[in-house]
């Protein structure tokens, strides 16, 4: 993935501009539909895609897959709960940097820098926030 800067006169280029390279600029909304934050200008080339039958997924690589997995089924059913929406979104807005006096959530990941991560995508987030208390009560046991 490249991060580039255009022209001044372009404002971002999305989708296939030739084979094999993408362009995207994401979007992130809250739950009435306002643009919270936009991400920058990204493009990637599609070069060497892997072969999944020859070298599937192996030791961590399988078990975070397979927890990411677990975690989305888990968000599917609780976001399919209105008590247990309504819980999220309350979370979820709790952390965004738009709102007044926010800070980030205690399970969210820690990044390099020492702070902890902040997210723009609601569904990112329940399902981040699923896979860290299910590692934490993995590493309990």
């Amino acid at each position: 993935m490249a991060r580039e800067r255009l022209t001044p006169g372009i404002e971002e280029v999305n989708g296939a501009t030739s084979p094999g390279h993408i362009h995207r600029v994401k979007r992130y909304r809250d739950a009435r539909g306002r643009i919270i934050g936009v991400g920058i200008q990204e493009t990637y080339d599609v070069l060497h895609p892997r072969n999944w039958k020859q070298k599937p997924a192996k030791g961590q690589e399988k078990a975070n897959q397979l927890l990411f997995q677990k975690a989305s089924k888990i968000m599917d059913k609780a976001l399919s709960d209105p008590k247990l929406y309504e819980y999220w979104q309350k979370r979820f807005e709790a952390q965004l940097y738009v709102t007044r006096g926010s800070k980030p959530d205690p399970y969210a990941i820690t990044l390099p820098n020492g702070t902890k991560k902040r997210y723009k995508r609601f569904d990112a987030f329940v399902r981040t926030m699923i896979m860290q208390e299910l590692k934490l009560k993995h590493s309990n046991q």
